[in-house]
């Protein structure tokens, strides 16, 4: 599985990345996960590649892109890089409806941010995201995607906000 998350530095795609290869951890799966920005991490061109299996991962860089987590327009630019049949999620609070996407992949538009507002958590907009898209995948049984998240905001000292993160959480799988 290749997935890549990818948005404007601020928008927690290198934190989604880092959530979802524990999940895969926590399944017993072989995990790569890379972060990269540009030169200003705030606001910058960011994106992180998570791949996990149970055999050997050949590289962490990208090269068929089963998801793509799209939380702003020139994301989509990746897309050139998935898979036929591949899904893409869209924020659809920082990408145009018109925006035309080919019909060769499954799509989901979900306004993230709107939701993550909703549960007075407008940082976790990337945490609906990744909810949406565990629901439509089947990824991961909803209880263990939510373990590995409180587990990650722990370890990061950020443990406080579990409860908001797994509300956000819930809104994008409630939301698919």
């Amino acid at each position: 599985m290749e997935i890549v998350f990818a948005g404007f530095g601020g928008q927690g795609v290198l934190t989604s990345g880092l959530i979802v290869s524990e999940m895969a951890l926590e399944e017993g799966k072989n995990v790569t996960w890379m972060p990269a920005y540009g030169p200003t991490m705030r606001g910058g061109k960011a994106y992180s590649v998570v791949k996990y299996m149970d055999g050997m991962i050949g590289g962490p860089d990208m090269e068929e892109i089963d998801i793509l987590v799209a939380m702003n327009q020139p994301s989509l630019e990746y897309a050139s890089l998935m898979k036929d049949g591949g899904l893409i999620v869209i924020n659809s609070d920082h990408v145009d409806d018109d925006v035309k996407i080919d019909e060769k992949y499954d799509v989901i538009r979900i306004p993230c941010l709107t939701l993550a507002q909703k549960v007075n958590n407008p940082k976790a907009a990337n945490i609906v995201a990744i909810g949406a898209m565990i629901k439509k995948c089947g990824l991961f049984p909803p209880e263990q995607a939510k373990a590995a998240l409180r587990k990650i905001f722990t370890e990061k000292g950020k443990g406080k906000y579990a409860d908001m993160n797994e509300a956000a959480f819930m809104e994008g799988y409630d939301g698919v």
